[in-house]
């Protein structure tokens, strides 16, 4: 079983850092693949997320202890010192006799045999650290390495935010994150999801956000494989990503737009206020995505969805009530719960998505009907990708107006400008930011 989860591991980081491919993504077709228990999935999905959030942490103490940089260091045996490390120095679960082991085990499986002593060598060499001086990490942790951030986010963060912040940021993105779950208020009540979760030994909790979402204390793992799941009457969402379709406001006989949708979760959220009464156009250039949002039809059976592959940037789309633009960002707001993310993203892509989301803005706007709300989102916390863009985007086009969030939203999720902004250190949820406007004419 041991062995089983930390191999599964080495493979499913190895494949996901040389093919530059999304985390969720290569884990995905794992499972699919194999035959593992919800257990050791658990654990996999666990121990893969750490090491991918802690990567530069855990190469600097690789570094620091072996002498050698992580280009020094093939990839698959990499993975394999990473995971020790981290089972060795942050998993206190795990015997630290165990970690070397499998490390050692694992480089002659899938290295050589001179790996595996050097592996044995350098993770003894961190206990004997550890052991004999109890300030080695403490001042290891002042090193810049340590925050497993690459540079171009560490000073973007620093230079913006206090000391205090910036640390209990760092902190949060580095840690896993909350699970939310959103019930279907016209099929269930709150009391029922919450009894009915608990024969499964998934325990919930009143999140203290919106009124139909839940926070999940323990059974994660089980969740997708429940009856309330399987029925559509819960879906797997963070509060701030349905704070951006309260904000939106669904109402019932509208036409709403919902572009850049996949995969769907608040396409489904519209779906539910709209008491499956009206219509959505869900649309994303992936044609993968796209079939995603259409296969989870069958779970939910809300009918009232129209799956389509266009482009926002440039194609035309049917007039709306309302459209909801889930722009694509640099995803800071979400690091925590996309923790490959950070290694994925460079300087320029901040300024890179917010030309995207100017034009997908201006192209997406000309299809709002005279007195129709348009809401802008993105799961970013850079500024150019959020207030930036509406700052722009009402200065070009003066039949525009800035709305305020409506009541609904805690007032601890309202800027200054009057629109939705969230960030993960202070109000507990994903960074997220939205801001509504109205056509006048």
């Amino acid at each position: 079983m041991i062995k089983d989860y930390r191999s599964a591991s080495v493979q499913i980081l190895f494949q996901t850092e040389f093919q530059k491919l999304q985390l969720n993504y290569v884990r995905g077709s794992f499972f699919l693949k194999s035959n593992l228990k919800t257990s050791i999935k658990s654990r996999i999905t666990v121990l893969t997320d750490q090491v991918t959030r802690l990567r530069l942490r855990l190469d600097y103490i690789i570094k620091h202890t072996s002498g050698k940089k992580k280009n020094q260091i093939e990839l698959r045996f990499l993975s394999i010192l990473r995971i020790a490390v981290y089972e060795i120095l942050f998993d206190y679960r795990v015997p630290n006799y165990a970690a070397v082991s499998s490390a050692v085990n694992l480089s002659k499986q899938f290295v050589n045999k001179k790996s595996a002593g050097f592996a044995n060598a350098v993770l003894r060499k961190i206990i004997r650290r550890v052991e004999s001086n109890p300030r080695w990490i403490e001042n290891l942790s002042l090193h810049r390495e340590w925050h497993s951030l690459p540079k171009w986010i560490f000073d973007r963060w620093s230079n913006r935010f206090n000391s205090k912040d910036f640390k209990n940021l760092i902190s949060i993105i580095n840690s896993s994150p909350s699970t939310h779950i959103r019930f279907d208020s016209n099929r269930i009540n709150k009391e029922e999801v919450m009894h009915n979760l608990s024969k499964n030994n998934i325990i919930t909790e009143i999140s203290g956000t919106l009124d139909n979402f839940l926070k999940v204390k323990t059974g994660i793992s089980r969740l997708l494989s429940c009856q309330l799941f399987s029925d559509g009457l819960i879906s797997i969402q963070d509060p701030a990503a349905g704070g951006c379709v309260e904000l939106l406001n669904p109402m019932q006989g509208e036409i709403i737009l919902d572009v850049c949708a996949s995969p769907g979760t608040k396409t489904l959220m519209i779906a539910e206020k709209m008491k499956g009464n009206g219509f959505i156009f869900a649309s994303d250039i992936s044609l993968e995505r796209i079939n995603y949002g259409r296969k989870d039809i069958s779970r939910h059976g809300y009918t009232n969805i129209k799956w389509i592959k266009q482009n926002a940037k440039s194609d035309k789309f049917r007039m709306a009530d309302k459209i909801l633009v889930d722009a694509p960002c640099t995803g800071t707001g979400v690091l925590a719960r996309r923790p490959d993310i950070r290694w994925r993203r460079k300087k320029e892509d901040v300024s890179n998505f917010s030309k995207i989301q100017m034009d997908i803005l201006n192209n997406i706007s000309k299809y709002l009907k005279i007195r129709g709300k348009l809401v802008f989102s993105t799961c970013s916390i850079e500024p150019e990708e959020n207030w930036g863009i509406i700052k722009n985007f009402l200065r070009s086009n003066s039949n525009f107006t800035l709305l305020p969030c409506n009541s609904s939203l805690p007032q601890s999720w309202v800027n200054n400008h009057g629109c939705l902004e969230t960030l993960p250190h202070i109000n507990g949820v994903d960074g997220m930011f939205a801001a509504k406007m109205i056509r006048n004419d």
